[in-house]
C-alpha cells in the first residue's frame, strides 16, 4: 500500500461510506472497493464490516486508522522535505560541443550528482558556433568547447583529446590499410560534421595543408549519418575514435590516420574576465579531476 491507498482508507473509516469516500478522493465507488480489498489482502485482515447504512471498521479497522493517519502526516513531511531541498539546487547551464556526454557517459553524472547534490547540470549539445554564442549571451556559465579557442573571448582549460578517425566500408581499398594518410583522402568523398563544428575546420585544414583536394559529399548535425553513409559505401566519414567505436557500423572498418599528432581536444572554457559561481568552479574542478582518474576506462583503441 502506499499514501494514496492510506488517504482512501482514511476516507471510508471517517465517512463510514465507499460512496461518500470515492467521491471525496474523486474514485468511482468500485475504485475505492479494491483498493480496501488491496489493502485488507495485503494485511490479511478484514477493515470494514458491510451494513445498510454503509461501513463500520473493525477493530482492525481502528488499529490501522490510529497509525495510518500518522503514516501519512510522516510521509507528507518527507515528501516537504523531499521539495524543499529541490527547490535549493543550484541549476548549472552548460554549453557543449555534441559528443562530450558520450563520451563522459552517465557514469560521470552520476558521481558527480552523488558528490554534489546540490548542484543539477543542465549540458546543452550544440554545434560550437551556437555554444560560443550562449556563452556570449549568458545563457550559460560555462562551456566545452573543441579547440581550437580564441583566448581573447575564452578562458581555456583541456579537458579530453581524441584521435580522429575513418569510417570506411569494407569494399573501399582504403579498408586494406593500417592507418590512412592525408594524401589518401584527396578527391574522396566525405561525410562529417557541417562548418558549425570546431572539428570541421580541424579536419578540413590539415587535409588541405597536406595538399588534399577535399570532397565533402555531406555536411552533417550528428555523426551517425555520416557512419551510415559509409556502411552504405556512399563515403568515407572523418569521426572521432569514441563515437566511431561507439557506434561501429557493419560492413565497415575504422582506421586512424597515419599522423598520430592529429588529436581533436575539448576545453571547458568560460568568458574572460567572468568569475565563475562557486557551484561552477567545484563542477569544472570535479571534471577535470574526474576525466583524468578515468580516461583509461573511457576509451582506449582497440588492440592499442
Amino acid at each position: 500500500m502506499d499514501t494514496r491507498d492510506l488517504k482512501v482508507f482514511v476516507a471510508v473509516y471517517e465517512t463510514k461510506s465507499i460512496t461518500r469516500a470515492a467521491k471525496e478522493q474523486f474514485l468511482s465507488p468500485q475504485g475505492c472497493s479494491k483498493i480496501i480489498q488491496k489493502i485488507e489482502g495485503e494485511l490479511g485482515t478484514s477493515l470494514f464490516a458491510r451494513n445498510h447504512f454503509g461501513v463500520r471498521p473493525t477493530p482492525q479497522g481502528d488499529a490501522l486508522y490510529r497509525r495510518a493517519q500518522m503514516v501519512i502526516r510522516l510521509l507528507e513531511g518527507v515528501k516537504d522535505e523531499v521539495e524543499a531541498a529541490r527547490a535549493l539546487k543550484y541549476t548549472l547551464n552548460i554549453a557543449s560541443t555534441q559528443g562530450v556526454s558520450e563520451y563522459l557517459s552517465l557514469a560521470f553524472f552520476r558521481d558527480f550528482a552523488e558528490s554534489h547534490p546540490l548542484v543539477s547540470p543542465r549540458v546543452m549539445e550544440s554545434p560550437d558556433a551556437i555554444a560560443k554564442q550562449r556563452l556570449a549571451d549568458n545563457t550559460v556559465e560555462i562551456g566545452v568547447l573543441g579547440g581550437p579557442i580564441d583566448l581573447s573571448v575564452f578562458h581555456a582549460v583541456p579537458f579530453t583529446a581524441h584521435r580522429p578517425c575513418l569510417v570506411i566500408n569494407e569494399e573501399n581499398p582504403l579498408a586494406r590499410k593500417a592507418a590512412i594518410d592525408y594524401a589518401d583522402l584527396d578527391c574522396q568523398p566525405l561525410a562529417m560534421v557541417s562548418r558549425e563544428f570546431a572539428s570541421h575546420h580541424l579536419v578540413v585544414n590539415r587535409l588541405a595543408n597536406a595538399g588534399a583536394h577535399v570532397d565533402i559529399v555531406v555536411e552533417a548535425t550528428e555523426l551517425d549519418l555520416c557512419h551510415r553513409l559509409a556502411e552504405q559505401g556512399d563515403a568515407i566519414a572523418v569521426s572521432f575514435d569514441f563515437a566511431a567505436w561507439g557506434g561501429k557500423r557493419a560492413h565497415t572498418v575504422i582506421r586512424p590516420f597515419a599522423d598520430r599528432s592529429f588529436l581533436w581536444e575539448t576545453f571547458i572554457v568560460r568568458k574572460a574576465g567572468v568569475e565563475l559561481s562557486p557551484q561552477a568552479q567545484d563542477f569544472c574542478a570535479f571534471a577535470l579531476a574526474w576525466v583524468g582518474d578515468h580516461r583509461d576506462d573511457l576509451f582506449q583503441w582497440p588492440g592499442a
